[in-house]
């Protein structure tokens, strides 16, 4: 199979080479690599340009990472497609991996994998999880520099949404969901390395989206409707945790007054069934680190 390795970049200055050269010596070599600046202004540029001289570079002004991703995507020419963002590192054998998934199970279109905060240390076997659209709609269940997924599944899909900033990542995947097959090897091969002022941490931006991914487009479509109401209340109530780990009392204040439109049956069922056994194996996690 020919693998498109997407990597966009953003003053990556300090980040960028290492995430490129982790592409260069993958067991399984891409067949063709496509850069894409999303308006840097330090020397990203020229860092792509040192390490990856054979690279596609497409310099775009600055439009945020969805745009950057869907440049790069209008640009693939091969069978699958791996993305790769700025600050994250691919284990060595990470495409071999997926590729060899691929080739076992001809109907799988999207094979993520685990990632870890410190550098990899997979294993042998090659278990995987398998993913319901369902699985999807809870969780976003993948880091975007784990997937490895059929083109065909991508041009089915159509892109991220750069409107939904902070969630365009999971509702791009809930859309691959309700298209094709998907699941996750059970290892780590990607080094996440986030930043503690990422969009991610901020709780109200990422509130504001996720209720707008939920009520303005089809993103749970699929779902009937009492169990759509189960979902949101968990997302409610997952929502307020958060807020009150962070002690964000007007977050805290907009989440009450949104949970108060969920039926207490709907609130009861995902308390029972979904935030409590979320919360118990967080905390199991907690003890065992």
């Amino acid at each position: 199979m020919q693998i498109s390795v997407i990597v966009t970049c953003y003053n990556a200055h300090a980040t960028l080479a290492a995430a490129l050269t982790s592409v260069a010596v993958q067991s399984y070599p891409p067949s063709e690599i496509i850069i894409v600046d999303d308006g840097s202004t330090d020397d990203s540029v020229a860092i792509a340009r040192s390490v990856m001289p054979a690279a596609t570079i497409i310099e775009q002004a600055n439009q945020g990472v969805s745009a950057a991703r869907n440049k790069g995507l209008a640009h693939v020419n091969g069978d699958v497609i791996a993305f790769l963002d700025d600050d994250d590192v691919w284990h060595p054998t990470k495409l071999e991996r997926q590729i060899r998934l691929l080739e076992l199970h001809p109907h799988l279109d999207l094979i993520a994998t685990r990632w870890s905060r410190t550098s990899p240390v997979p294993r042998q076997d090659l278990s995987i999880r398998w993913l319901s659209y369902r699985d999807l709609t809870l969780m976003n269940q993948f880091q975007t520099s784990t997937v490895l997924m059929r083109s065909q599944l991508a041009a089915e899909v159509g892109g991220f949404d750069s409107t939904l900033d902070t969630v365009e990542d999971w509702a791009f995947w809930i859309a691959c969901a309700k298209k094709g097959t998907l699941a996750v090897l059970e290892q780590d091969l990607v080094l996440y390395r986030d930043s503690p002022d990422g969009v991610s941490k901020d709780l109200h931006r990422f509130w504001t989206t996720l209720e707008r991914m939920i009520h303005t487009t089809d993103a749970m479509a699929l779902l009937d409707a009492s169990d759509r109401e189960r979902i949101i209340a968990w997302h409610v109530q997952r929502m307020f945790v958060a807020a009150l780990l962070q002690r964000d009392l007007s977050l805290l204040t907009k989440i009450t007054f949104r949970g108060l439109r969920v039926s207490p049956i709907a609130q009861l069922h995902a308390t029972r069934t979904l935030t409590i056994p979320f919360l118990t194996e967080r905390l199991r996690r907690r003890r065992e680190i």
